[in-house]
């Protein structure tokens, strides 16, 4: 075994070398810990990923980023990991332009210019369009508890974040209540109803769906240089720096437990590593059934599992093109553009419109006078479950792969003629990919999607019968992503410090800075 080094220190082992595991690390180092993490790929970065393909980097995760405002509280925790500094950040003009029914409709992140357009189109709507555009200005304005995890905090700072939380309460539990579809029935406009359907992929509602606007619209929801691989390189650069140590290409088997409480990892070597406390930074399901061998259950979890057409989990195919730059540039649209296209099957779902992503706005994603063109299919469990089954035979999952990024292919150049002859196909995703390269739950690159019909989702961390086990990551906040993979690994060391007796040290007093 290998016996901690220093023993007046506590040593934590994490389990996932991705936002949520460098976070934890970071923040554990920095707080008198000896860190390991332990990551299965050669790399970091779980599903904040990207990867090289003829020459060209394919950012598989990020569109905008929360946290990119100065003056927020997750911008001040992007910044105190190292992830960027604010001159790293791209702010765009706009959230896309969706082509709908025929009507071609920019979600201008100026509100006025995106109210003058929307009552433009249809002026017997102008109540409602002003209505949702008061509502996305109170999601602004929304600052939700992130410096320390609910579970910890004393009684007079829960009654004090919950004063703060009073004035939002009616709103949020409006639209969290109300999916886009039912909302968007109210207006007499087919445009406006098709676009309050399409804002956000999936089956999020109407809360989600406007909470995600107003953080871009705020210029909260920017894009750092580079994407993806400048996040990631600039945590793992910063974790070295504080002291900790990352084992790439490094699997690990199990939690060892023994008499209720985590005593280290075993290795898929079988090498046994010991530690005070193992952080589970990886993906929640694979915690459940592979770390701890379905022998805990985190009831929260199983619930949602169980019901998946209230809870249903969020993937997606990425086809990938190159594409000329300059002949893109001439098109004159916005970088993410949606249009209605000849349907066709991807999985089990019937595609009939393609969201594409140009990614000629950063140099960095610009070769030899070509860009990247992304084209972002949502798909559903089904889907992965399709997948998966193909997977089980290559040549016939590959066929397929290449059938469907044909297919996209073909509808883009359909949409736009003159990209004819530089559109070259150079990588398909599945969701089985995103759960082969990070043991994803049905290739989730989101967890389960806040619908209408379900409720918010808070997960503390712990696993009852195990002491000394933390669960970090998307999953134990809805609805997910980058942000809670950050905050939940932050977490993961305050509540250890917690167990501890010891205090968490905030460096910097959080100042807000928005403005209507």
């Amino acid at each position: 075994m290998k016996k901690v080094k220093n023993d007046s220190l506590k040593k934590i082992i994490i389990v996932g070398g991705g936002i949520s595991g460098l976070s934890s690390g970071i923040y554990g180092q920095k707080h008198g810990f000896i860190t390991e993490i332990y990551e299965k790929n050669p790399v970091a970065g779980g599903l904040c990923t990207s990867w090289t393909r003829k020459g060209f980097t394919v950012d598989g995760c990020i569109h905008w980023l929360t946290g990119t405002r100065e003056g927020t509280e997750i911008n001040y925790m992007w910044k105190d990991v190292g992830a960027f500094t604010q001159e790293d950040i791209i702010e765009p003009d706009n959230f896309g332009t969706i082509i709908c029914e025929g009507t071609p409709i920019t979600l201008w992140c100026d509100l006025n210019k995106l109210e003058q357009e929307l009552i433009e189109i249809s002026p017997e709507d102008k109540r409602l369009i002003k209505k949702t555009i008061k509502l996305i200005l109170a999601f602004q304005n929304l600052h939700l508890p992130i410096d320390i995890p609910l579970s910890e905090m004393s009684l007079w700072k829960l009654m004090k974040v919950g004063l703060s939380l009073l004035p939002y309460l009616n709103v949020y539990f409006y639209a969290s209540k109300k999916s886009n579809y039912k909302y968007s029935l109210k207006f007499k406009s087919p445009a406006i109803r098709y676009l309050l359907n399409h804002i956000v992929p999936g089956d999020g509602n109407l809360y989600t769906t406007l909470y995600a606007f107003g953080t871009v619209s705020v210029g909260n929801g920017g894009v750092p240089k580079g994407g993806s691989k400048t996040i990631i390189n600039n945590m793992v650069r910063e974790y070295e720096h504080v002291g900790g140590k990352i084992h790439y290409a490094k699997e690990v088997e199990e939690i060892v437990i023994k008499d209720g409480v985590a005593k280290g990892v075993k290795l898929k070597d079988g090498t046994i590593v010991e530690a005070d406390y193992v952080i589970a930074a990886c993906d929640s399901f694979e915690t459940i059934s592979h770390l701890l061998k379905d022998k805990y259950v985190i009831k929260g979890f199983e619930k949602r599992r169980r019901l998946q057409k209230i809870y249903p989990t969020q993937s997606c195919a990425l086809v990938t093109f190159s594409v000329d730059e300059k002949k893109y540039r001439e098109l004159g649209i916005t970088s993410t553009y949606e249009f209605p296209v000849e349907p066709f099957e991807a999985g089990t779902s019937f595609v009939q419109s393609l969201r594409t992503r140009a990614y000629n706005y950063d140099p960095y994603f610009i070769v030899d006078g070509k860009t990247i063109l992304n084209t972002l299919i949502f798909q559903s469990d089904k889907d992965y479950e399709y997948w998966d089954e193909l997977n089980k035979t290559k040549p016939v999952y590959n066929y397929e792969k290449e059938k469907l990024a044909l297919e996209v292919q073909k509808r883009i150049i359909e949409k736009f003629p003159s990209l004819k002859d530089s559109l070259e196909i150079i990588d398909i995703v599945t969701p089985k990919t995103f759960n082969r390269y990070t043991n994803a739950y049905h290739g989730a690159y989101m967890p389960f999607a806040f619908t209408s019909t379900g409720s918010m989702f808070y997960y503390d961390g712990k696993i009852k019968g195990v002491k000394n086990v933390v669960v970090s990551g998307q999953w134990a906040l809805m609805p997910g992503g980058l942000p809670i993979a950050l905050m939940t690994g932050k977490w993961a060391i305050q509540r250890i410090l917690s167990k501890e007796h010891k205090w968490f040290a905030f460096t910097k007093p959080i100042k807000y800075n928005y403005t209507k």
